[in-house]
């Protein structure tokens, strides 16, 4: 994984933002820009080259492209094929080599003390597979915010930021081993609670959990306090609203298809329950920040 660093004494700075959807066969036009491009696809896959390297950039995959390289499609997309691009710059980047991206992280990742340990993002060049649901999120206030005329000259360049912060978290501990995952909690609970997370969509109840792990139910209520401070039916759920925002804000499903899809099968209930956790009704979270910019060439 080689990337780039960007120190944070100041924003980064936005440029522009969008969603890109082509609803036939597409391939990305040959250019050179001046700023950095951040790609995160969200359906089918886009085919892009910079130079003489190719990616195939799938949904929750990331790819950053650097200014003055040439880039553009290599193969025709399907139809279909979508993604979110955000254009932006900053002050005194740092180009890093696989080895050097590989030396700075874990170095970051062996410190005692982690946390506010760097003052820097670390943004890879390319990732697959961002199981970060708050990366959605973030996109969509970003966009909202950057089409919305805010008076604040720097409210993009500060969500840009914090977006960027998301990604660079979850970049790093990529890096992280199986013996420092080990220590930061227990590796068998690591497995059941991925196994919920997994499974969370559909019909689950701790006795489930429990019987596919061959647990007391009681011990698996303690193991989940132990290592969440919540039970697991609280795990359950917020896996599932998790879900649901991340549909609300990235799809124009109903409420009830989004209630089904994320695993309630009471409409009323997961309406009950995502006021009760996000303190905003589903529509209204939706409404925050509904505001884009849409292109399809």
């Amino acid at each position: 994984m080689k990337g780039l660093t960007i120190p944070l004494a100041q924003p980064v700075r936005f440029h522009a933002a969008g969603e890109f959807l082509s609803e036939t066969e597409w391939k990305h036009m040959e250019r050179a820009i001046g700023n950095y491009e951040l790609i995160i696809g969200i359906e089918e896959t886009a085919y892009i080259r910079e130079e003489a390297s190719t990616f195939d950039v799938g949904p929750g995959d990331l790819l950053l492209l650097w200014p003055g390289r040439t880039h553009g499609g290599y193969r025709l997309s399907r139809p279909g094929v979508k993604f979110w691009w955000i254009h932006f710059d900053a002050e005194e980047m740092e180009t890093l080599s696989e080895e050097r991206w590989k030396q700075e992280a874990e170095e970051l990742l062996h410190r005692p003390q982690r946390a506010w340990a760097s003052d820097r993002l670390f943004l890879p060049q390319f990732m697959r597979g961002m199981q970060a649901e708050r990366v959605p999120i973030l996109v969509k206030q970003l966009l909202h915010v950057a089409n919305s005329n805010y008076m604040t000259k720097q409210a993009a360049d500060y969500l840009l930021t914090s977006l960027l912060i998301e990604i660079s978290e979850h970049a790093l501990h990529r890096f992280e081993s199986g013996a420092a995952k080990a220590e930061r909690g227990n590796l068998q609970f690591a497995t059941i609670a991925e196994w919920t997370r997994i499974h969370a969509s559909s019909p689950l109840a701790a006795s489930d959990i429990a019987e596919r792990f061959n647990y007391n139910k009681d011990y698996l209520t303690r193991l989940f306090k132990k290592h969440t401070g919540e039970g697991p039916l609280a795990f359950i759920h917020k896996v599932r609203l998790g879900k649901a925002k991340e549909l609300l804000t990235r799809t124009d499903q109903s409420i009830g298809e989004i209630a089904r899809a994320s695993g309630f099968q009471d409409e009323k209930y997961f309406m009950r329950l995502f006021r009760q956790y996000e303190r905003m009704t589903p529509s209204q979270y939706r409404n925050a920040y509904h505001r884009t910019f849409l292109n399809n060439f």
